[in-house]
């Protein structure tokens, strides 16, 4: 089971990685720590298109990592920014599946999936985060569950929590303009 989630997380970095990771040039992201992402501009859309991912998300100790993916379009300066988790048990992903967040303080926050569509033999879990980012950036998080087709329960790690904040403020700060 373990081969075949490495197996498919190499699988998914390679999709993700059409461009390299870059480190952003100094000022574009104003936070005070190292910044690295995936950038590339789509110049038929005219949308840019940001990732955080794979190099250190992990979240907990038993498996559970991330993407975070910010699309900007210029024209109407319109933001959407999501988060694909990627959890050990495998099923079938539909428009019922989500995650459901506990943070430490006792509140939960449920958010369905992203994109709606039924596919199976799937372990990842696509949310659209932008209207959660002030609470995901500010909140300690005690345990995430991925639900598909049963629930996928992870303890988040101190690190990994504080490597989220940093990724979430940094995809979140991120506004590079077409050159």
């Amino acid at each position: 089971m373990k081969k075949e989630v490495l197996i498919l997380l190499i699988f998914s970095f390679n999709c993700y990685s059409q461009s390299e990771l870059k480190k952003l040039e100094k000022g574009v992201c104003k936070i005070d720590h190292k910044c690295y992402t995936k950038y590339e501009y789509d110049d038929f859309e005219n949308v840019w298109t940001y990732s955080v991912g794979f190099y250190e998300t992990m979240l907990a100790k038993d498996g559970l990592t991330y993407v975070i993916t910010k699309y900007n379009e210029e024209k109407i300066d319109k933001k959407l920014i999501t988060m694909t988790f990627f959890a050990n048990a495998t099923g079938c992903k539909s428009k019922n599946s989500y995650v459901h967040i506990q943070f430490k303080s006792g509140e939960k926050l449920k958010i369905g999936t992203y994109d709606s569509g039924t596919q199976c033999n799937v372990s990842y879990l696509t949310i659209n985060i932008t209207d959660f980012m002030d609470i995901l950036e500010k909140e300690p998080i005690e345990k995430i569950r991925i639900s598909i087709d049963g629930n996928d329960d992870f303890v988040v790690t101190e690190k990994g929590e504080n490597k989220l904040f940093n990724n979430l403020k940094c995809i979140d700060a991120v506004n590079l303009k077409k050159t």
